[in-house]
């Protein structure tokens, strides 16, 4: 069957808008407002960081890039939020390490994280997390820590962040595997500050957090640091022992990505993966990251993404151990 040259100056053409659409789509992103949903309340550390980020990425965007917190049920809220809105790179998500490796294998989760996200890029990582204990404890490091919980069984008392989170995990994880007979009690209201309050009145004698989160109470001396969970020691504290010295193997590392819904055209997530990075470079952004003494490290989205995986065979079987 012949076709006349009318019929395919008529197909080019489509073909043609359709490349030009393309392109205009590419080269507008973004034309309005990004929201960065943080699953975490205002003035926690992810907030201040990401509310860093965002003014910088407002400013190499060309568009106003704002933060909304939407905390509660372990990052759920946040992460259904995002995950339902349309996949065209002005709704994302910060996402703190527990959605990555808590939230995807605890039971009767409504969502599947993996594959409602890509990822855009990191935005810290890794974040050390401590444990800290109360001064009246009168222990200066985690194995002194490890030897109280032992000879007064059942008595000592971790509060951490809600259930599901990091820190809790990272509470179940130590207990487990250093055979420490501890108490851990995730506070679902209020979270570490919650814990804190208590640890001051007496009734909690410890607490798993980044430094940020226990600064104040550090540096009153009211709080002590004697173990990171790290793998190595933190250079900002080289007198801080790793908990893994007294508990081998042991580590808990926190980070913070930013993602978008799977379906998010790749030139789109492309463009938010090179500014991200961008952002993190600026001097502005880093000072802020320095003052709060978390790491600000630029990472491809590809680059997140393995280096998520890799953390979720870590935390799999813990989880899958501990259930939830």
């Amino acid at each position: 069957m012949k076709h006349s040259p009318i019929t395919y100056a008529f197909v080019a053409g489509i073909l043609a808008m359709g490349n030009i659409a393309a392109a205009q789509s590419q080269d507008t992103f973004p034309s309005r407002t990004i929201k960065i949903v943080n699953p975490l309340p205002v003035g926690s550390a992810p907030d201040v960081v990401s509310r860093a980020a965002a003014a910088e990425l407002t400013r190499l965007l060309g568009q106003q890039v704002i933060v909304e917190n939407r905390p509660g049920a372990g990052g759920l809220i946040a992460v259904q939020a995002v995950a339902g809105a349309p996949a065209d790179g002005y709704t994302l998500l910060l996402g703190v390490s527990s959605i990555w490796t808590i939230l995807p294998y605890q039971k009767n989760v409504p969502i599947d994280v993996n594959r409602a996200f890509v990822q855009a890029g990191m935005l810290a990582a890794p974040v050390p997390t401590y444990v800290a204990v109360s001064s009246k404890l009168g222990v200066t490091t985690f194995a002194d820590f490890a030897k109280l919980t032992k000879a007064r069984p059942g008595e000592i008392i971790v509060g951490t962040n809600g259930a599901g989170t990091l820190p809790h995990f990272a509470g179940l994880a130590m207990a487990k595997m250093g055979n420490l007979p501890i108490n851990i009690v995730p506070y679902n209201q209020g979270g570490t500050a919650a814990a804190i309050t208590d640890i001051l009145g007496g009734r909690v004698h410890a607490t798993i957090e980044a430094v940020f989160g226990v600064r104040g109470v550090i540096d009153s001396g009211e709080l002590k640091l004697v173990g990171v969970m790290t793998p190595e020691r933190d250079p900002l504290f080289p007198q801080v022992p790793t908990v893994a010295e007294t508990i081998p193997g042991y580590s808990a590392v926190g980070f913070m990505s930013i993602a978008a819904p799977t379906g998010t055209p790749e030139h789109i997530v492309r463009r938010l993966d090179e500014s991200l990075r961008d952002a993190l470079q600026k001097s502005a952004v880093k000072q802020r990251f320095e003052e709060l003494q978390i790491p600000a490290v630029a990472m491809t989205s590809e680059q997140t993404r393995d280096f998520i995986r890799a953390q979720q065979k870590i935390w799999q079987p813990r989880v899958k151990e501990f259930g939830s």
